[in-house]
């Protein structure tokens, strides 16, 4: 499935998700449950991969903020789709190949919702499963580290966790705070650069739902599978 989506057919789709998109409250089904601090005793990810926070590792103290209150930050920062409009989400700006149907369909809602990101990374090899296996993405922040780059990082992560049942959303990664789909979020160790820490990109994880056809059709609050032999 290539990048292939016209600027026309995008900007019609972009009409319409203005039309739709309203300010989130608490959408993510987020615990009352205090900070968990994931199992030290985990398999540390390789040195170098900027995968390397893909799994809830902690290592020691983590940042000074609360991350159950960055939790709900994001989720108050989340846009939500308040009706699914049956038009059809042009591929964006994420390479396709070697992705799972619902992280293409995440990529697409994302590319469409934001036409600010320019970059979003798929299909890798890497020491994690994720990448290799069609099951993440990580959307890059351009000025990650203004308060604009954040706000918009935040939006990202908050709209992939209201999503998550809808999407398959299984965790995100952001700004070292490591959030499920469903259930309490933790803090990732300190991995030693921004890269690692995920402060210049949102990592997003889905479930995949297997590989595409190529006769799949995506819109931005269903998606229509390839019709069976």
């Amino acid at each position: 499935m290539g990048n292939n989506g016209s600027g026309s057919g995008r900007g019609r789709v972009l009409a319409i998700v203005v039309s739709v998109v309203v300010s989130a409250g608490m959408v993510y089904a987020q615990t009352n449950d205090a900070p968990q601090r994931a199992d030290s005793a985990a398999t540390a990810p390789a040195t170098g991969s900027d995968a390397a926070a893909d799994a809830p590792i902690d290592l020691g103290a983590g940042p000074p903020v609360d991350v159950a209150a960055k939790a709900e930050l994001l989720a108050a920062s989340a846009p939500v789709i308040a009706q699914d409009y049956q038009v059809e989400l042009p591929a964006g700006v994420a390479a396709e190949g070697g992705l799972q149907v619902k992280t293409i369909w995440t990529a697409r809602a994302i590319s469409v919702m934001f036409p600010e990101i320019t970059t979003i990374g798929g299909y890798r090899q890497d020491p994690l499963p994720w990448h290799p296996t069609g099951l993440a993405i990580d959307v890059m922040i351009p000025n990650h580290n203004s308060a604009e780059g954040i706000a918009l990082g935040n939006q990202i992560a908050g709209l992939a966790l209201a999503n998550a049942r809808r999407w398959g959303v299984i965790h995100v990664i952001w700004r070292q705070g490591f959030y499920p789909g469903i259930g309490a979020p933790s803090w990732t160790a300190d991995y030693g650069n921004e890269t690692a820490n995920h402060f210049d990109h949102v990592h997003i994880a889905t479930n995949g739902g297997g590989y595409p056809t190529g006769d799949e059709t995506y819109f931005l609050g269903s998606m229509k599978p390839a019709p069976s032999n």
